[in-house]
């Protein structure tokens, strides 16, 4: 009996001991697994810190090579721009050098206008005298222009060629004008014929007289020339349609 009642309260003392031990173990499992999943939580945690440092960086680095390509842009732009400054400086300079030349070609080129207005003198002194006075008054009025200095260089050549122009042009002119000549100390208006340059004809009292270059005087029209002559006085009145007529020219004989 004795006996029996010590194997139960050892069985009873191990049972307790094995629930003790149990209990024991079971928190120990909980707290391992606390930890466990606690851990595995901070792994997370730090892992998705780590891929954020990395997406970071990521960032970082492209933006680093924008920022390097922004730069690389800026050196050529800028690169660009010196080429394009040197140019306008290679431009203003030439611009400078035409403006000094302008002003040796401006003191170079009066003498020259002054030399064609001269020679523009002497020609109209030596044509045949249709409008002289007038023709004279226009060349004189070029030195005046030549003398002016609130007109350009330019322009004065432009003025003197254009009466160049003009006179050359009364050369290809058939027609009539009025001039008072005197006639026995008496002044009278006569109406002139021109032939370009090739003779002056007018009606004298009846008398058909001309003037061609190199002669000193008027000289009387051969009779044989009348009708021809009256003919080129009614073209040059736009009278009568044009048409071929005989010239009366220097050593013509009469017909």
């Amino acid at each position: 009996m004795a006996n029996l009642n010590k194997w139960l309260r050892t069985s009873v003392a191990a049972a307790v001991f094995s629930v003790g031990v149990a209990g024991i173990a079971d928190a120990q499992l909980q707290t391992a697994l606390s930890t466990g999943a606690q851990s595995t939580q901070d792994g997370a945690s730090t892992q998705s810190q780590i891929d954020s440092i990395d997406d970071d960086r990521t960032n970082a680095e492209l933006e680093y090579r924008a920022l390097l390509q922004q730069i690389e842009s800026q050196r050529l732009y800028v690169a660009q721009q010196e080429v394009f400054i040197q140019s306008q400086q290679n431009e203003l300079d030439s611009l400078r050098l035409q403006i000094d030349s302008v002003g040796n070609i401006q003191r170079d080129l009066i003498p020259m206008l002054r030399e064609m207005v001269d020679n523009l003198r002497q020609f109209v002194e030596l044509d045949l005298p249709f409008q002289q006075g007038d023709r004279m008054a226009e060349v004189d009025e070029l030195y005046d222009l030549i003398d002016d200095p609130e007109i350009s260089a330019a322009e004065k050549y432009r003025v003197i060629l254009n009466r160049y122009e003009i006179e050359n042009s009364y050369g290809r002119r058939l027609r009539t004008y009025e001039e008072v000549t005197s006639i026995d100390g008496a002044d009278v208006t006569q109406e002139i014929l021109q032939i370009g340059r090739v003779a002056l004809i007018r009606d004298t009292e009846g008398s058909l007289e001309m003037l061609y270059p190199g002669a000193s005087d008027w000289v009387a029209v051969p009779s044989g020339f009348n009708n021809d002559v009256q003919r080129a006085f009614r073209i040059a009145r736009e009278v009568t349609t044009p048409e071929v007529f005989t010239v009366p020219l220097p050593g013509s004989e009469d017909q």
